[in-house]
């Protein structure tokens, strides 16, 4: 990608970001239906739709998943989407077990099983697929957060899509950079553009190093 970063979007591409969006948003549907991973996580306990899917906002293939559990091992969690990771069209996962000294946050809360599948589907597309089995059946923001992100204002939506475009584009996304932040810097920051959510970058990078 160019240093450049745009500072303006015309209809026509507005409108190609949304249509893409809702293909995104459709094809992740019928991904959901292909794999049953809705139905295979229920057996675990209470399975939600996260993410850019939820919210959407999607600018790449790429679906998060939240169960709200009661305490699953390894095994359980493990057979429960067998069926799941057993799909021909899953070509690769990963698992972590992030529960005790392990929870991503050191917090009880926020202990859980932590899958990662690339899946392809019939027409070739790849999407990564994010599972979090939680170690606790307490609701969790996440849900709330994509359900409020999907009644912002549409204007704010739109800048938060044309950033998000521009960025998934980039080496930083999501690890270093993503999508929370740019939530963030337009919910709470007035960042409009590509070209103001880098200077919003480059002034917070420059606030921690000082």
């Amino acid at each position: 990608m160019r240093d450049d970063v745009p500072t303006r979007l015309s209809s026509e591409e507005a409108d190609a970001l949304w249509a893409r969006q809702a293909a995104l948003e459709a094809e992740a549907a019928e991904v959901l239906a292909q794999l049953d991973l809705l139905a295979c996580a229920s057996r675990l306990g209470v399975p939600e739709q996260i993410g850019s899917a939820a919210s959407g906002l999607m600018v790449w293939r790429d679906l998060d998943i939240g169960v709200r559990c009661r305490a699953p091992g390894a095994r359980e969690v493990l057979a429960a989407l067998l069926p799941v990771l057993a799909h021909p069209g899953v070509i690769e996962v990963h698992y972590r077990e992030e529960t005790g000294e392990r929870s991503p946050t050191g917090r009880p809360q926020d202990e859980r099983h932590y899958l990662v599948l690339r899946y392809r589907t019939p027409a070739g597309n790849v999407w990564k697929i994010d599972i979090s089995v939680w170690q606790s059946d307490a609701p969790r923001q996440q849900l709330e957060s994509a359900r409020r992100l999907r009644d912002l204002d549409p204007a704010l939506r739109q800048a938060i899509l044309w950033i998000k475009d521009v960025w998934s584009r980039r080496p930083e996304y999501p690890e270093q950079i993503g999508g929370v932040d740019i939530y963030a810097a337009v919910v709470e920051h007035g960042v409009r553009t590509p070209a103001a959510f880098r200077a919003h970058i480059e002034a917070r990078t420059a606030a921690r190093c000082t």
